[in-house]
């Protein structure tokens, strides 16, 4: 085996150890338990069936397919299978971004260019439907390089459609493409278009689907959800406090370099687009790592070094057999190993509340922050009444307005009466708790390192409460 097969080798099982990451996400929870209905139901939920601030609101499951398959894994292998299944979507996406950056040639420019999206993997490569997203900008991205037939973007298509929201990003990626390739050559890209016309007919056929073609809106819906999204970690500007952030900035110098020698308009720009879209919003940065090094790597031919992968020998041999060697242990590893953390939830909390049935009670009003909901959601399924959890793309306005309040101390009394809640359940160091402890309206029942549990005196649960 040559060593730039060896070293893909290598990468795949770094980009697995990255992926198969201990399960915390608050997504993923929700997604499983929407997996779960869609196969116990045999069809997929049009309106919210989880809350009780807003049950029966029209609700578009834009990752049913991928929701589905959470739950047919977890079903059947349990945590540790959705952990070893994100870790061979991530060696995927690694093995992709090891073959888009092979113009680079010598195995030391290559590999570091590689290990840029994967080091931005460690901060950013979270296990929920985002991953199958990124592999659909990996297998753009080849076709777009004449590695995938132009034929091959209708079944990817249809599957990143039903998969993750971010589908649009292929047409996006592969018209910045076209724009610098007509800056280049003068005329109509030909081999672009194709691919193009590929992928909009790809993307049309993903609308043969239990949903139909509302999934192709649910983009434009979420974009017009701007104040939906403020609060949303992912959606906010990056304020470089990470090493993922800190390395999505090096790609800045590393494309003016590129332009330096002689990056071409269909390299240049799209790199320049996924940047400008990284800066405004961290969820982009996964992309924009991809697409740049993919962008800057004919630029860096015979950069660094002279070893071009081709040889063979004793270096290839060993790393190709610690590469195949670790990835076995990994998924051992992986297997045996817990599959959830949940330690950030309030489980004790909520096992007291469910002793008194003062959680997933229609008829009580439970307040609580949305990865709770979430939390929630996977624990009870469609019986859990939650408050809100973190589908911000479909919530009212109103709801998760009171939501920010709540967490950045509005007025919170106001809004706990307005939504006449009953029980609160809230982090013990945020304003919200502090407001309850000194509030003459609610007692503090249940206090923890971490969390509260308050009532509203003499309300219609207290009885209950007294009990915790």
């Amino acid at each position: 085996m040559s060593l730039e097969r060896s070293l893909g080798v290598l990468l795949a099982m770094v980009g697995f150890v990255v992926g198969a990451a201990v399960l915390t996400d608050n997504s993923l929870l929700t997604h499983i338990a929407t997996g779960e209905l869609i196969l116990e139901r045999g069809s997929v939920p049009s309106t919210d069936p989880y809350s009780a601030t807003a049950r029966g609101e029209p609700w578009t499951v834009q990752s049913w397919l991928v929701s589905v398959l959470y739950a047919v894994v977890h079903g059947a292998a349990g945590p540790a299978g959705l952990r070893i299944l994100h870790g061979f979507v991530a060696a995927a996406v690694a093995v992709g971004v090891w073959v888009l950056v092979s113009p680079a040639r010598q195995v030391v420019t290559r590999t570091g260019l590689a290990m840029i999206p994967i080091g931005v993997g460690l901060t950013f490569w979270s296990p929920r439907p985002l991953m199958f997203g990124l592999l659909g900008v990996v297998a753009v991205l080849l076709a777009l390089r004449g590695l995938l037939p132009p034929w091959m973007m209708v079944p990817v298509m249809w599957v990143w459609v039903n998969s993750h929201g971010s589908f649009p990003l292929a047409v996006v990626l592969i018209g910045a493409v076209v724009v610098g390739a007509g800056l280049d050559d003068k005329r109509w890209p030909s081999a672009e278009g194709r691919v193009l016309a590929w992928t909009v007919g790809g993307t049309l056929a993903g609308a043969l689907n239990p949903i139909g073609p509302a999934i192709l809106w649910f983009p434009i819906q979420m974009l017009g959800r701007r104040e939906a999204l403020q609060g949303v970690l992912e959606w906010s500007a990056p304020q470089f406090k990470s090493v993922g952030e800190w390395l999505f900035l090096a790609l800045v110098p590393l494309l003016v370099l590129a332009a330096t020698r002689g990056a071409r308009g269909r390299e240049l720009v799209p790199g320049l687009v996924v940047l400008a879209a990284g800066l405004l919003a961290i969820r982009n940065i996964n992309v924009a790592s991809i697409v740049v090094v993919a962008a800057i790597a004919p630029a860096f031919t015979d950069l660094v070094g002279s070893a071009d992968g081709a040889e063979r020998g004793i270096i290839a041999r060993a790393a190709a057999a610690s590469g195949a060697v670790g990835l076995v242990v990994a998924v051992a590893a992986v297997a045996v190993a817990p599959g959830f953390d949940l330690d950030a939830y309030p489980i004790e909390e909520v096992e007291a509340l469910e002793r008194q049935d003062l959680v997933a009670d229609p008829d009580v009003r439970l307040v609580h922050r949305d990865g709770v909901g979430n939390y929630l959601t996977f624990r009870y399924g469609p019986s859990a009444a939650v408050f809100i959890d973190d589908r911000f793309d479909f919530y009212p306005l109103e709801i998760t307005a009171d939501h920010l309040d709540l967490l950045d101390g509005g007025d919170v009394g106001e809004i706990l009466d307005r939504r006449k809640a009953d029980v609160v359940l809230w982090e013990a160091d945020g304003s919200l708790a502090h407001w309850l402890r000194a509030s003459d309206r609610w007692d503090v029942v249940l206090e923890g390192e971490f969390w509260v549990v308050a009532c509203r005196r003499d309300g219609p649960v207290q009885d209950r409460c007294a009990n915790l």
